[in-house]
C-alpha cells in the first residue's frame, strides 16, 4: 500500500510552492546578493520622479531664465517643461518592443545610456545657452526613462524570489 501526503494550497501557489520546497531566509549571502540584484529595478524608478521635483524649482530661478533668456510664464515655460514628458511619450511605441524583445537588462542599460546623454548635452548648455540643445537633452532624458522605468518593475518582478515578490514589488513602487 502506498502511502501519499496530501497538503492542502490556499494563496498564491507560485509562493506557497517555493515556501514548501525551500524556506528562504532574508539573512543568506544569495537573497541578500540577489535583493542587492534588484535594487537595479528600484534605481530606474527614482529615475522618473527626479526630474519633476528638480526642474518645477528649476524654471522659478531667476539666474536659470536670465541664462537662456527666457521667462517665467508662457509658450516658452510651458516648452522647455514639456519636452520631458514629450520624449517620454515619443518612447512609448519602443519601450514595450525593446525589453520584450532584447530583455530587461538591456532595456535598463539602453535607457540609462540615454539618460546619461541626456544629461551631458543638457549640462553643456552652461557654457553656449542654447536653449534648442537644453530641450534636446531633455527629449533624451524623457525618452530614456520611458525604457528604464518600464524594464525596472518588470526586472524586479521576475527576479525577486517568490517569497519575497509582493515586498520587493511595493517598496519598488515607493521609489517613484
Amino acid at each position: 500500500m502506498d502511502v501519499h501526503e496530501v497538503r492542502v494550497v490556499k494563496g498564491s501557489e507560485a509562493f506557497n510552492e517555493a515556501l514548501m520546497k525551500e524556506r528562504p531566509s532574508i539573512l543568506h549571502p544569495r537573497s541578500l546578493l540577489l535583493l542587492a540584484c534588484t535594487l537595479l529595478g528600484f534605481f530606474c524608478q527614482t529615475m522618473n520622479g527626479f526630474d519633476g521635483s528638480l526642474f518645477g524649482g528649476l524654471t522659478a530661478n531667476k539666474t536659470f531664465l536670465a541664462h537662456f533668456h527666457g521667462e517665467n510664464n508662457g509658450i516658452w515655460a510651458g516648452l522647455v517643461s514639456a519636452m520631458y514628458q514629450i520624449g517620454g511619450v515619443c518612447a512609448l511605441p519602443f519601450v514595450g518592443p525593446a525589453i520584450d524583445t532584447w530583455g530587461r537588462k538591456p532595456g535598463m542599460f539602453i535607457g540609462s545610456i540615454l539618460i546619461i546623454c541626456g544629461a551631458v548635452v543638457t549640462g553643456t548648455t552652461i557654457s553656449n545657452a542654447s536653449i534648442n540643445q537644453f530641450m534636446g537633452g531633455r527629449f533624451l532624458l524623457g525618452f530614456g526613462v520611458s525604457i528604464a522605468s518600464a524594464a525596472g518593475p518588470i526586472y524586479t518582478v521576475e527576479t525577486s524570489h517568490p517569497a519575497f515578490r509582493g515586498v520587493a514589488t511595493a517598496y519598488c513602487n515607493t521609489f517613484w
